[in-house]
This record gives C-alpha cells, structure tokens and sequence, in this order.
C-alpha cells in the first residue's frame, strides 16, 4: 500500500508544483542566485589566495625584510637560524628618475648574481636579465613599463646622488613584491606616473643609489618552519643590528591585496545568505500556503491511516524539489562564474599564476545550503500538517475562524474612509501572517538593495572625502635638498594658482614597546592644501606644537591625546614629541605638524610643494612644465591618485555592481511571491465578495492598498536593518591603510523605498487578472463539499 502511494504522491507534487510555475520559477531562481554567489565568489576568494601564494612561491617572496645594520654579517647569522631556506642581501633604495621627460622619485633594487638561488626573483615577460658586461642595463618593473610605454631597448635616466646616468632596459619583469605597485602602507594608492621600480646588478644598484654598501637582508623561511621558528627569526634579525623587520603580512603590496581579499570574503558569505534567507522566506509563505488548501487532503490521507511522518514527508519533497533544482543549478553555474571572477581579476591586477580551481568541498556546501534552505522552508507548514486532527481537517479552511482584533473592530467604525480603504486596512489587521510575510519580503528588499548601494555610495563618499576635504591640492611637487627656492617660478606658471612649501620625513612612531612606520608632513600653520577633519566629524588645524597622527594609531599604539610619543626619523635621533590631536582620514596613517616642528625633528626628509590648478587648467602641460624646472625631481597629480583607487577598488565595484543587479531582482522575486501567494489564499474570499456584487475594480483596488500599506510599515524596519548590513560589510574593510565610513545621504534610502515600492506595485499586476479569472461556481462547489 506504501508502495502504490509512492507513485501517486510524486504525481501530486508535479502537479501541484506545474499549477505554481511562476512562484516555484521565482523560488528556484533566488536559490540559484544565492548557491551561484556563494560558489563563485568562496571559491574566486580562495582561487585568488592561491594564485598570490603560488606567485609568492615561485618567485620565492621573502617572509622577512630586514633593513639596517650589517646585511652581511645578519646574514651569516640568519642562514644557521632553525627554519630559514634562503637567505639573500641586497641594495634599495628611493632615487629621483626622469623617465621620458617624467621626473618621479622611483625605487632601485639589487639583483643577485644570475644562476643562484635568491629571494624575491623576477619573472621576465620581455627581453632578458642584465649582461654583466654591461653595467648600464637594468630590469623594468612590468607596472612602469605599462604606464611610461617602456619595452626592451628603451633609455630613462636615475640620479645617484651627484649625476644623472643613462640605462638601458634589457627586460620587462612581474615582480612578487609588486603586484600591487606599492611604495609603502602609506602609499598604497599612487600616482603611476609618481613610482617605478628597476632592478640592476647588484654592484650597478650600489651605484645608482650612491650608497657604500647594501642595505637589506632577505629571508624565505622554509616549508616546514613553524610560527615557533618564524617570531625566532624576527627577534634574531633585531638582536644582529636590522633596525626594520618587516614580515610578509606587513609587506605593502601584499598588505594591500590581502586587505581587499578579506573584504571580498565577508562579502561572498554575507550577500549568498541574503538570498538564501530570501529563498526561505519566499518557499515558506508558498508552502503554508499549499497546506492551508490541502487541509481536507491532509485530514483523509490521515483518516485513511497515513503516518504523520509520512505527511511530512510529502509536504518537505516540495521544498527539497524546488531548492534542489536551484541549488544544482547554481553549482553549474558558479562553476562557470568562478573561472570568469578569477580571470578577470588576476588579469586586471596583473599576477603572474592565475590558479582556477573548482573545489568539490564548495559545491558540496553550496548545494547543501540551497537544500537546507528549501528544507527548513517547508518543515514548519508541514510538520502544522502532520499535526491537523482528521476531523478538523477536513472540514476545510473554515475550521480555525480568525478572531477580529482591535484594530479590525475599530476600522469598522471609520465611516468617513471610502469602503475599498476600510477593507484593505481591516484585511491588514484579520490577516496577520500575510501582513508579516508581506512586510517581511519588503525588509529582505530593502536589505540588499541598501547594502549593495550603500557601499557603493560609501566608497564615492571616501574618495570625495580624501580628494576634496583632506588632500585639497591638485598636485605635489617635491625638489632636491639644498636645491633653489621654487616658489616663485611655479607660482609664475600660468594655470597655477596657489602653492605651499612641504617637508616629508620618513618617521616611526612609538610608545613603549609598540611602534608604526609612517610620513610625517610638514605644513605652514595656515595651510590651505591640506584639511584635518577630526574622529568626532569636525575640523582643526594645525597645533603649534606636538604633532598629529592617524586615528588607527590610537588602538595600535594605546595611546591618547596629550600622550607624549617617540618619533625616529629616518637617519636621526628619537625625539620626545606630544600628541597633540587625532585626524581621520580614509586613506593610510599619517603624521602631520607645522613646518617649524618638523624640521626641528629632523632627519633626511624632502622638501616639496603642494600646488592648486585654476579650474580651466591643462593638467597634462602643468606636468610637463613643472617638472621642466630645474631642481624638480617628482612630480604627483592628484587626480591620477583618484583613479588609482578605482583601479585598486575593482573587484569591490565588480561585486557592487553585480550584487545591486541581482538585489533589484531579489526585491521583485520575493515580493512577487508573497503577494501572488497572498492573493491565491483568498480566493474563497474574494469570490464570495464577487458573488456578492463587489466590483472587480473595488477589489484589485483593496488589494493593492492593502499589500502597499504593509510594504509600507517594514520600510523603517527595512530602512534600519539594510543600513546596518551596509555598514557591518564596510566594517571588514577598515584597517590602517583604509578607512571607509557609512555614507547614505537622503536620496539612497529615499530611491530604495521607491525601488521597493515600485516592485510592490508591478506585483499587483496579477490581482485584476487573478480577480476576473474567479470561477464562482467552482468555489462555492468546493466550499461546499
């Protein structure tokens, strides 16, 4: 007999599911958006780790970087270290350059001899490492060639110190130290036009950095070194003389692109939930409904003696055929989106692996959580049915009358409010759990749309913010030491309007036993290139005395304001310096003081000026010009540092966009469901109203009215709840190198509850059809049986 039913039952779902096509195809299309997401973007997220790692490894990145001391003698030391697989020295060094008539402040480092094992090696694109018997050829970092249009053969010019010498690119090289061309923490974002990176022998690199002696130790830790091994490693290379140890996570291009991958992670977990939850809530509400029509089946299949388990069961098989569908074919289909994110990720940042890998253990999860989320979906109407007493069952929808609440016996005496208005709000309050599923639909609308734009609207907030209110100039000049004052020839360039002297020292900052490599900036009292907004949301100026630091610094170092700080500059002594002020800044940690102060801590810094373009200004034959003058040796626009950060943000405004195209079709699926399911639960109802002579009109009119109304009272709900969603997403992005606020604004919430609103609206387009299409006689033949 179980047997026999088996048959019978699966037919039953088929066509149950065939007379629901399109709410099942609106269900089956969030759960496949929901498992697509959370396949792509895991697996994009661990194929993009792997391609770094694989990258790191190839090339041999180094896990220390210790600058200082006597690289040789660290070495000798550090090579018997428990855990240590190469060891190398080298030489680097800032220098100013001049690369097709572009002067830039660009990065030489030392190359090993060729044919021994080393760290940080190159991977040549073009052309071919240094002939040692020609001391003027040098390696070009593949970014630089990019941006200055260099290849093998071409010339640039590096000044060493006391004259500037002509070399020859012999090869285009990807470096595992320049993915993310980097010059610092501080400089992630940078004007390509302001940093290139050339590697040379290393006899010819101590030349053009016109230094005695190289300057750098690296280490590559093996692959059996343990955390053990590696903080031993760290404390040896301090106590043998290397006044900067820099591990691996703190290298700045690395530091960059795991900060963008940990945000992308929150990210691929966080939006996939969204849907799925969306799903959920969607296949609940077409669930209950199917078992509050099927009441009279259920109470015969029980009467005749089917188990409860048996009942349930049934009812769960339509949401594990519904979510199962959607869940295989968002496997599929991530598979293939997983391929495209990582392809056109690595290709844009320019990593030399691109490792795709469709990981079986993903796929697994994603379809077990599209299927979980069909099956908790159904469980509860379901288990509603296996309980339902035989009797009651049957005597059909009638069994359990809604009792009239306050509200409902209130409307009935607002006479004044026409008849369709009456109904649709005494409707609201009789029919709870419509109104809550309803309002819970719009909550997940506006949840997502406000999460997708409300990063997007937050990110364009941070770059307003770094390039409008804090770096207010248009371009920063920086001259050699000692060189002529430049002041007047730059202010007698037509296009420039304003200009401000500048000192930049490299400095680390600490107190107590904690520290923080930064710039400090030096500016007049009065500047009006540079603005200091406040952790509090205001604004200040620059103290007379004591210095002001990046916010981050107050949880990195545990200090306050008033505290009295130790500032190393580079090649000069500590210097005892209070804290006179936090500044919040989207970008990096700076420090900053007035001009006096600065120069009194000393140390090699550069002098620069900060310069203001009129507003029908030439950018390009500004550049050229100012870096025309004689004792010019770099030049940044600030607007090339904008667009940097577009770049750099890519993969966030790739998954924006995409999530704000899916959110605005999740908005419609789910709202669509609910109030197409909604209006199938009523027909008894609204044919009794028809038979009774109420107008098609009047009806399609309460009903619109009446689901508008209850997508109205989860809008604050909806507002509240997708603002923070915004907000604990943005959250993951925040570190010393970045710093992204919340930024909405009125018209974000205001164009959400109209994108909401209107998907409410399109959902009542089935409710005149629905209406006409009420067979009477049919209803009031099966109200009778």
């Amino acid at each position: 007999m179980l047997m026999s039913a088996k048959p019978v039952l699966a037919k039953k779902i088929l066509r149950d599911l065939r007379r629901r096509t399109a709410q099942v195809a609106a269900i089956t299309a969030t759960v496949l958006l929901g498992v697509l997401l959370f396949v792509a973007s895991y697996d994009s997220f661990r194929n993009l780790g792997t391609s770094y790692r694989q990258t790191y490894a190839r090339l041999h990145l180094a896990d220390f970087t210790a600058t200082g001391g006597d690289p040789a003698t660290i070495a000798t030391v550090m090579r018997a270290a428990p855990g240590v697989g190469r060891v190398a020295v080298r030489t680097q060094a800032d220098v100013p350059m001049t690369i097709d008539g572009t002067k830039l402040v660009g990065r030489v480092a030392g190359l090993p001899q060729p044919g021994t094992p080393s760290v940080n090696e190159l991977d040549l694109t073009e052309g071919a490492l240094p002939d040692p018997a020609r001391p003027e050829q040098v390696v070009i970092e593949h970014h630089a060639a990019q941006t200055f249009g260099l290849k093998t053969g071409s010339t640039l010019q590096i000044f060493d110190g006391s004259a500037w010498r002509p070399v020859t690119v012999s090869g285009v090289a990807r470096s595992a130290e320049y993915l993310w061309p980097a010059r610092s923490r501080q400089e992630v974002v940078a004007d390509p036009h302001s940093f290139a990176v050339v590697f040379a022998p290393q006899a010819q690199a101590l030349r053009l950095a016109g230094q005695p002696k190289p300057n750098q130790t690296l280490i590559e830790m093996s692959s059996a070194a343990t955390a053990a091994d590696r903080a031993e490693v760290a404390a040896q290379l301090r106590s043998a003389g290397a006044t900067a140890v820099e591990p691996q996570r703190e290298q700045p291009s690395h530091a960059a692109l795991q900060e963008d991958l940990n945000g992308f992670s929150t990210l691929a977990i966080g939006f996939p939930a969204l849907f799925l939850l969306a799903a959920a809530i969607a296949e609940y509400v077409l669930m209950t409904r199917l078992v509050q029509s099927e009441r009279p089946i259920i109470g015969t299949m029980l009467a005749m003696g089917a188990r409860r388990r048996s009942v349930v069961g049934h009812y769960i098989s339509y949401g594990v055929g519904i979510a199962g569908i959607g869940a295989l074919l968002g496997v599929a289909c991530g598979f293939v989106a997983t391929s495209a994110i990582t392809a056109v990720y690595t290709a844009e940042i320019g990593i030399p692996d691109t490792v795709v890998e469709h990981r079986i253990p993903t796929a697994l999860v994603g379809f077990a959580l599209g299927l979980l989320a069909g099956i908790i979906a159904a469980a509860a109407p379901a288990i509603a049915a296996a309980r339902t007493a035989p009797a009651e069952a049957m005597r059909g929808d009638g069994a359990q009358p809604v009792r009239a609440g306050r509200l409902a016996r209130l409307t009935a005496r607002w006479h004044r409010l026409p008849v369709v208005v009456r109904m649709a709000l005494r409707s609201l309050a009789r029919g709870r759990r419509r109104t809550v599923a309803t309002m819970v639909g719009t909550v997940l609308g506006l949840v997502v749309i406000l999460a997708s734009l409300g990063m997007f609207t937050s990110i364009q907030h941070m770059l307003n913010v770094q390039f409008g209110q804090v770096q207010r100039e248009d371009a920063t000049v920086l001259v050699t030491k000692g060189g002529s004052d430049l002041v007047a020839q730059l202010r007698a360039i037509p296009g420039v309007a304003a200009v401000e002297e500048g000192t930049f020292t490299p400095v680390t900052i600490s107190a107590g036993d904690k520290s923080y490599s930064t710039t400090l900036t030096g500016l007049p009292t009065d500047t009006t290139m540079h603005g200091f907004r406040t952790p509090a949301g205001g604004t200040r100026d620059l103290p007379d005395t004591g210095i002001l630091a990046g916010a981050q610094l107050a949880s990195k170092l545990d200090l306050a304001v008033g505290d009295t700080v130790t500032v190393t500059p580079a090649f000069g002594s500590p210097q005892q310096v209070p804290l006179a002020g936090f500044v919040d800044e989207p970008f990096g940690t700076f420090a900053y003081a007035t001009t006096a102060t600065a120069r009194d801590i000393k140390g090699l810094g550069t002098t620069g000026y900060l310069l203001r373009f009129a507003p029908d200004a030439d950018r390009d034959s500004l550049r050229a010009k100012v870096t025309g003058l004689s004792g010019v040796v770099a030049y940044t626009d600030t607007h090339a540092l904008a667009d940097q950060a577009h770049q750099f943000l890519g993969l966030l405004w790739i998954f924006i966009g995409v999530m704000l195209t899916l959110g605005a079709i999740l908005a419609f699926t789910v709202i669509y469901v609910v109030m197409t399911v909604n209006l199938a639960e009523r027909t008894t109802e609204l044919a009794t109203l028809r038979a009774a002579g109420v107008s098609v009109r009047r009806l399609t009119a309460t009903l619109a009215i009446e689901n508008l109304t209850a997508t109205l009272l989860a809008v604050p709900i909806g507002l509240a709840a997708g603002i923070f969603t915004a907000w604990a997403f943005l959250r993951s992005f925040r570190s010393d190198m970045f710093d992204i606020e919340l930024s909405t604004g009125w018209l974000l919430p205001l164009l959400a509850v109209g994108a909401v609103l209107a998907a409410a609206a399109l959902s009542q387009l089935p409710a005149a059809r629905l209406v006409n299409r009420i067979d009477i006689a049919r209803v009031v033949r099966e109200r009778a049986q």
